[in-house]
């Protein structure tokens, strides 16, 4: 980003080495050449605005995901002792089907 400036910055200063050989009225070239920094100067406040919200995306995203994580990992937790209790009881059923008294 700051060699793009300085590149910006040299190619200006030529270009005004070279018009003010020929043109004795600067005027209109340095009020265009404020309003291109004008513009710089905004795209690199946009540009910091938008690293700063991707950021803050990025953070909402991550701390999302971890709570996602800890559902899903509770919730198969909560599965295997679910099934565990249904094997014991299926095993408990079947234990009584085969002690039933003969008649």
């Amino acid at each position: 980003m700051e060699n793009g400036r300085k590149l910006k910055a040299e190619a200006v200063t030529l270009a005004l080495i070279v018009l003010s050989a020929g043109c004795t009225d600067l005027k209109p070239m340095e009020a265009r050449i404020d309003e291109m920094q004008s513009q710089v100067n905004k795209l690199q406040a946009d540009l910091a605005k938008s690293a700063s919200n991707a950021a803050a995306a990025n953070k909402t995203t991550a701390a999302s995901a971890a709570a996602a994580s800890s559902d899903a990992k509770q919730a198969l937790s909560m599965a295997e002792a679910n099934t565990a209790a249904i094997d014991k009881l299926n095993a408990k059923i079947d234990q009584m089907f085969k002690k039933r008294p003969t008649e």
